[in-house]
C-alpha cells in the first residue's frame, strides 16, 4: 500500500471529532451570545421605560411644588405629595428640604465638585444617587446639553430632553462616597421593595429642594415580556445544545460505520487485507511473542465456482473465514486477502508444532464440507523482528504458496530464493520491451544434417537474450515467463522477421537459401488470422514459402482444435511447411497425427537421453519413423549426441538429424561459415 493511500485510509478511519466539537462550541457561543444580546436589549428597554416613567412622575411633582408652595403650608404639601405613592409606579416617597441648598446639605460633595461642576449643577439643578445601601451612595452628576450628548439625563428644571446611555449608567457606579448623619440618612436607607435610588432636585423656590426616593418596579406587562424573552432564550439554547449533541453522536456513529466499511472484506464479511496489515503491525510491534504470517489458499476455487456458481463460492469463503476465526486465539486473526487466499497471523513456538497446527486447520476445514472435496496449500513466512514490514512479510508468505496443484495438502516455508526469483522476473518483464527495440534478442541457428551424406540441409532458429547488464539469459528462464504474460506473441513475430531478413540477405548475396524452422507459440496458434499474419511478414521480404517451416508444440492440440486445424490447413495452402516439435513428449501424439495434416514431426530428445532399455527405446523410435513415412511425413530427430545414434537413425531412414553430435546452436556468423564454407 502506498503511503498516500495509507494516509487516506487512516484519515477515513479517524474522522476526527474535534472539528465537530469545535463547530458545536462556536455555534453554541454564537447562539448564546445572540440570546444574551436579545435579553440585555430587552432588559435595558424595560429599564429605560421605567426611568422615563419615573422621570415623568418626578417632573409632575416638581411642577406641583413650584405651583403650590406659596399657597399651602409645608405640612399640607407633604401630605399631598405623599399621595403620589398611590398614583405613581416609581416614586416611593418625597423629602423636602426648605433650609439649605442641596450642596450645603451634603458637604462631602464639595470634595468632588470643582467650580465648573458646581456651576453646571446650579444650571441643571439636579443630582442623582444610585442604589443607596449600608449608609453609602453611588452618585452621578447628570448633564444635559448639545456639547455633551453622551451623558444620561433623568430629570431637572431646565431639561429639554431625556436620554439614556447604558455605558454612562455603568460608569456612574464607579464613584462612591460615605455620607453620615442628618435625618436624611434615616429616610434614605428605609427599606423599599425593589431597586431604588435617590434624586436631588432644585425647585424654583429659594432654599427649597426636593429629594425623590425612586423605586423601580415591573408592571405585569413588563414582567411577562421579560419572562417570555428569558424562556424563549432558554428554549433556543436547550434546542441548539440538543441539536449539536445529536450531530456529535451522529458523527461518532458515522465514524464507526466508515471504520467498519474500511476494514471489512466484501466477500467474507471479516477483515480485509489492509486492516490485517494494520492490525498485525500493531500486534507485532509489541514484540512479546513469536509470530508467523501464513497465506492459506483454497485450491481449485475457480473450478468450484464454475461447478456451483459464484454465489456459492463466496458463501464457501465466508464459511471458511468464520471457521478459521473460531480456531484462533485472541492475539491471532485472519483476513481474506485475495481471490481464495486467507492471511493468518499465528503465534508459534517451533516449526514442527506450527506445521501440525496448520495441517489440523486444513483437515477441520475439509471436514466441514465432507460432501465436497477441498484441497489447501499454504505458504509460511516468519516475523523476525517487531519492526518487520508486515506487508512485505505477507508478500513473502504468498510467494511460498506452491504454484503447482497437488492432490495432497502442501505447506511450504519461505526462503530467500523465492524472493530472488520474483525480483528477477520483475526485472525481466521491465526490460523485455526495451530489449526487443534494441535487438538484444539474438538469432542462433542449429544446423540440421541429412542422414544421407551428412550434409547441412536445414536449420532451426533459436532465440538467445544478450542482456546488457545480466549478460546471457537462457531461453528456459524467459520463454515460460513470456508465455505467461503474453509477450511471446511479439517475440514470435520478431524471430520470424529476423529469419526472413537473414534469408533475404543470403539471396541478395547470391547464396542458396537454407530452410529454417521457426517456433510459433501455442498462444499464437489460437488466433484465427495467424496464417495471413505470417504470410504478410514473409511476403514483405519476398522469401519463397517453402523455405519457412513453422513449428508448433503438441500442447497446442489441447486448445481449440477447430481453429488449430483451420490455421494449419491455411499455412499448408500458402506453401509453408508445418511441423510438430517434441513429438512423443505428450499423451496424445498419435491422436494429433491422425487429425493434423503435418509435414514434419520432430522426435523428442528424451527418447535418446539416459535410456535404461535402449532396445525398447529404439523399437519405439523405429516404429514411429515407419508410421510417419507411411503418412507421408518427414522425420527430424533432436538431441543426437553419439555416433551410434546417428547410425541407428540413418538405418531407420530418418530424414534429418539435429544435435550436438553435429553442431550446437550457432550465432549467424558461425552458421554461415558452416553452411557456405565452399562458397
Amino acid at each position: 500500500m502506498s503511503k498516500k493511500k495509507e494516509r487516506r485510509i487512516k484519515r477515513l478511519q479517524r474522522l476526527p471529532i474535534w472539528t465537530v466539537v469545535v463547530q458545536m462550541i462556536l455555534t453554541e457561543l454564537i447562539i448564546f451570545s445572540f440570546t444574551v444580546f436579545i435579553c440585555v436589549i430587552s432588559v435595558f428597554g424595560i429599564i429605560n421605560s421605567l426611568i422615563l416613567n419615573n422621570a415623568k412622575d418626578c417632573k409632575t411633582v416638581l411642577e406641583y411644588v413650584n405651583e403650590n408652595w406659596e399657597k399651602e403650608s409645608r405640612e399640607e404639601l407633604n401630605q399631598q405629595l405623599n399621595t403620589f405613592e398611590t398614583v405613581s409606579n416609581g416614586i416611593d416617597s418625597i423629602y423636602i428640604d426648605d433650609k439649605n441648598d442641596i450642596i450645603s446639605l451634603f458637604p462631602e460633595l464639595r470634595k468632588i465638585f470643582d467650580v465648573e461642576s458646581q456651576r453646571l449643577f446650579d444650571d441643571i439643578g439636579m443630582i442623582h444617587f444610585l442604589d443607596p445601601e449600608n449608609n453609602s451612595f453611588s452618585f452621578d452628576v447628570l448633564i444635559s446639553g448639545e456639547e455633551m450628548p453622551s451623558h444620561t439625563n433623568f430629570i431637572g428644571t431646565n431639561i429639554k430632553q431625556i436620554l439614556y446611555n447604558p455605558r454612562n449608567f455603568f460608569k456612574s457606579l464607579k464613584i462612591t462616597r460615605l455620607l453620615r448623619d442628618r435625618e436624611f440618612l434615616t429616610w434614605a436607607n428605609t427599606e423599599s421593595i425593589g431597586l431604588h435610588s435617590i434624586s436631588f432636585v432644585k425647585t424654583s423656590i429659594p432654599n427649597v429642594n426636593l429629594c425623590f426616593k425612586m423605586v423601580y418596579r415591573l408592571n405585569a406587562f413588563q414582567f411577562n415580556l421579560l419572562c417570555t424573552v428569558l424562556l424563549f432564550s432558554v428554549i433556543i439554547i436547550i434546542f441548539s445544545c440538543v441539536y449539536e449533541i445529536t450531530k456529535v453522536i451522529s458523527h461518532i456513529h458515522e465514524r464507526v460505520r466508515v471504520n467498519k466499511l474500511v476494514t471489512t472484506d466484501t466477500v467474507t464479511g471479516g477483515y480485509n487485507k489492509d486492516y490485517f496489515i494494520q492490525k498485525s503491525r500493531k500486534e507485532i510491534a509489541r514484540g512479546r511473542r513469536k509470530y508467523v504470517v501464513v497465506q492459506l489458499r483454497l485450491e481449485k476455487y475457480r473450478n468450484y465456482c464454475t461447478a456451483y456458481g459464484l454465489k456459492q463460492g463466496e458463501n464457501l469463503l465466508e464459511e471458511l473465514n468464520s471457521d478459521i476465526v473460531s480456531m484462533l486465539d485472541k492475539k491471532e486473526f485472519v483476513a481474506h486477502v485475495e481471490r481464495s487466499d486467507f492471511a493468518l497471523l499465528l503465534i508459534y513456538q517451533n516449526e514442527d508444532a506450527l506445521f501440525i497446527r496448520i495441517k489440523n486447520i486444513m483437515n477441520i476445514l475439509r471436514e466441514k464440507r465432507n460432501t465436497q472435496r477441498l484441497s489447501f496449500s499454504a505458504g509460511i513466512c516468519p516475523v523476525t523482528s517487531h519492526s518487520d514490514d508486515i506487508s512485505l512479510v505477507l508478500i513473502c508468505a504468498g510467494l511460498a504458496v506452491p504454484k503447482s496443484i497437488k492432490i495432497q495438502d502442501e505447506i511450504v516455508w519461505f526462503d530467500d530464493s523465492m524472493k530472488e526469483e520474483q525480483v528477477w522476473e520483475r526485472r525481466i518483464e521491465d526490460d523485455m520491451e526495451k530489449a526487443l527495440e534494441n535487438h538484444e534478442f539474438k538469432v542462433f541457428l542449429q544446423p540440421k544434417y541429412s542422414t544421407k551424406g551428412e550434409k547441412l540441409s536445414a536449420a532451426e532458429a533459436l532465440v538467445r537474450w544478450q542482456h546488457p547488464v545480466l549478460g546471457f539469459i537462457s531461453p528456459a528462464k524467459f520463454i515460460p515467463l513470456f508465455e505467461r504474460n503474453g509477450f511471446i506473441l511479439q517475440l514470435d513475430d520478431y524471430m520470424l522477421t529476423e529469419v526472413v531478413q537473414l534469408q533475404a540477405m543470403w539471396e541478395s548475396q547470391g547464396k542458396k537459401i537454407v530452410p529454417i524452422s521457426v517456433n510459433i507459440s501455442r498462444a499464437h496458434f489460437a488466433e484465427e488470422n495467424l496464417a495471413e499474419h505470417i504470410c504478410e511478414i514473409v511476403d514483405r521480404y519476398k522469401i519463397p514459402h517453402e523455405y519457412i517451416e513453422l513449428e508448433l508444440t503438441e500442447s497446442a492440440f489441447f486448445d481449440d482444435k477447430a481453429v488449430l486445424l483451420e490455421t494449419v490447413n491455411k499455412l499448408k495452402s500458402f506453401g509453408f511447411k508445418v511441423s510438430m516439435d517434441d513429438f512423443g513428449a505428450g499423451y496424445s501424439s498419435l491422436n494429433s497425427l491422425k487429425e493434423l495434416p503435418l509435414d514434419i514431426i520432430k522426435i523428442d530428445a528424451e527418447f535418446f537421453r539416459s535410456v535404461d532399455d535402449i532396445e525398447r527405446s529404439n523399437l519405439i523410435v523405429g516404429e514411429t519413423i515407419t508410421l510417419a513415412k507411411k503418412l507421408g511425413m518427414q522425420i527430424v530427430a533432436e538431441g543426437i549426441e553419439t555416433r551410434e545414434q546417428v547410425d541407428f537413425l540413418a538405418k531407420k531412414d530418418c530424414d534429418l538429424i539435429q544435435g550436438f553430435y553435429f553442431s550446437k546452436p550457432l550465432p549467424v556468423e558461425e552458421f554461415e561459415k558452416k553452411a557456405y564454407k565452399n562458397a
